[in-house]
């Protein structure tokens, strides 16, 4: 039976309370969630997994094809997130369709009465096309989240964090940076951030701001792939050698605590990880958090699969038409399965294949141990053959 929504939503505002009060009374630790937690509970709770409804109170004009949406809640409650953590927004598109995408928060997870997501423009894409050009303060939107596990652990004591971005992979980063540099006075961050030219910078304005007030505790490094005259930052595309050079540039060598967050395009997050394992840093110090595109994929089989759930001694049974998601046929057919972001980035609709071929579109956020266990998402899979899944 689904969990009342308003009950679960009090639930998880007293945990918060609760969880605030004991830090504040210094009985408790950060409430920012450990990134090894990931792989043993859900990224998201009931509560995150309901709609919240929102309103615009802010749009940030950041570049020319890039927006920062800063929400309210629409009741008033507080906005809850880690920082790292992302939102799924319902967008209603001019045709009536309510489109999903997954946004990053890119503000500090300190505030509480709101989040911003910061929007670039995608080609080719409706809903970051309609909200950066369409969207206005006063709209209403919902949100589902938040969701992910891109997210630094609690701080055992001073530490250094080296921040690799490209593109819009600045913003779940921004968060980390803006939360960390407020909540641990002793944190060191270093940002080194690529783009194409220098109108391309998304939130270049925080970011400078942030490198004024805390000073050494944090440097930001940019890099242009076209930079203008006079520039004296990096130059080209932040592949190895150029995210080497950086790196050497602060003057300061890798240190055993010392942890790295990626997030930008693929090619660069390869390359980040190439160098910095070259570098002998170890697999647990190297954290990326990969953009999920939500088109859709090519059909797994060519004609209906039959999939049968079990779900607490409960047996259902729907089948699944050639290009549609487990989680789409589920829906479509009454099957009530769990689920959150809808693009396999928060593990919430994660169950395990028990018999059976599922497909899953890539990159997602199942962590190697989860699909040497046979977990697969419903939300991004498709059924390659007859199916038994287990919701645990």
């Amino acid at each position: 039976m689904p969990l009342n929504p308003l009950a679960s939503r009090l639930r998880t505002l007293r945990r918060d309370l609760a969880t605030v009060v004991s830090v504040l009374a210094g009985r408790g630790p950060s409430p920012v969630v450990p990134i090894a937690r990931r792989a043993r509970e859900p990224a998201v709770d009931a509560a995150a997994a309901t709609p919240r409804g929102v309103r615009i109170e802010r749009v940030v004009r950041e570049t020319a094809d890039a927006v920062t949406l800063v929400l309210r809640d629409a009741a008033g409650e507080p906005i809850r997130f880690a920082p790292g953590q992302f939102f799924t927004l319902l967008v209603r598109l001019p045709d009536g369709e309510v489109a999903r995408r997954a946004y990053s928060a890119s503000s500090s997870a300190l505030d509480g009465a709101t989040v911003s997501l910061t929007v670039k423009r995608v080609a080719g894409g409706r809903v970051s096309t309609h909200l950066v050009d369409r969207a206005r303060e006063g709209d209403a939107l919902e949100v589902l989240g938040p969701s992910g596990s891109f997210v630094p652990a609690p701080a055992a004591g001073p530490r250094r964090l080296v921040l690799v971005a490209g593109g819009s992979g600045i913003t779940p980063l921004a968060s980390i940076a803006r939360t960390l540099l407020a909540s641990e006075p002793q944190t060191r961050l270093a940002l080194v951030y690529g783009n194409r030219g220098e109108r391309d910078v998304v939130l270049r304005d925080a970011l400078g701001a942030l490198a004024v007030e805390h000073g050494p505790r944090f440097v930001v490094r940019h890099v242009l792939e076209v930079p203008p005259p006079g520039w004296t930052g990096g130059v080209g595309p932040l592949d190895a050698a150029a995210l080497a050079r950086e790196l050497d540039a602060m003057g300061e060598p890798d240190a055993p605590t010392t942890e790295y967050f990626l997030c930008g395009p693929a090619p660069m997050m390869l390359a980040a990880r190439g160098l910095l394992e070259r570098r002998s840093v170890a697999p647990a110090r190297i954290h990326e958090e990969r953009f999920i595109s939500a088109h859709a994929t090519a059909p797994a089989a060519d004609r209906p699969q039959p999939v049968t759930v079990r779900s607490r001694g409960a047996h259902h049974r729907f089948v699944v038409a050639p290009g549609q998601t487990l989680l789409e046929a589920a829906m479509q057919q009454r099957v009530d399965l769990p689920f959150s972001c809808t693009v396999g980035g928060c593990g919430a609709c994660r169950v395990r294949l028990v018999e059976g071929r599922v497909v899953l579109h890539e990159p997602n956020c199942l962590s190697a141990e989860e699909r040497a266990d046979g977990y697969v998402l419903t939300c991004i899979g498709r059924p390659g053959a007859p199916c038994t899944l287990e919701v645990a």
